[in-house]
């Protein structure tokens, strides 16, 4: 088990307002990494986590919050959770695929407008976080859980299940 920072971080929070606060609140999520122990490119990994996941709350529910957390047991990391009002997911299976752009599946010739993600926001959070749980309400909002171990579990990869993300109704 990977032995405790000498300080643990107090739990934070952070309202989202609006496209911007993915910025700070990455920059605190990547400050929040590095006092538990993780390196650098691990803090870059939260930070572009917490960045994505703030960006589609901003685009689709307007608002909504982030909380960090010290995870201790079964070993040391971080816990992102990121909830918001909005309208919530159809599929919420398919959100982890790479090319899923805002409800639909972006095929080869379709018309793409200015601002459109390109799709591949959530896949990369499930790629980079030991664990992603998604708690969707369509039409009341969703909440979405990550994890990142600081070490990988004994005899592992540290990557999530094979199984992928989970996402439950």
């Amino acid at each position: 088990m990977s032995k405790l920072p000498s300080l643990v971080p107090e739990p934070l929070s952070f309202e989202i307002g609006n496209e911007h606060d993915r910025f700070w609140c990455a920059a605190e999520g990547r400050r929040y990494a590095s006092v538990i122990g993780f390196d650098a490119k691990a803090q870059g990994e939260v930070a572009i986590c917490i960045a994505e996941l703030i960006s589609n709350v901003a685009k689709f529910a307007g608002r909504g919050t982030l909380a960090l957390s010290t995870v201790t047991e079964p070993r040391l990391g971080i816990r992102i959770v990121v909830e918001d009002a909005g309208p919530g997911i159809d599929d919420p299976a398919s959100v982890f695929e790479d090319g899923f752009s805002e409800g639909r599946r972006l095929e080869p010739g379709t018309q793409r407008r200015s601002g459109q993600g390109l799709g591949v926001g959530l896949g990369a959070v499930a790629r980079m976080m030991s664990h992603v749980e998604m708690e969707n309400a369509p039409g009341r909002g969703l909440r979405v859980v990550c994890i990142k171990w600081l070490d990988p579990p004994r005899g592992g990869s540290g990557a999530f299940p094979a199984s992928g993300p989970s996402s439950a109704r």
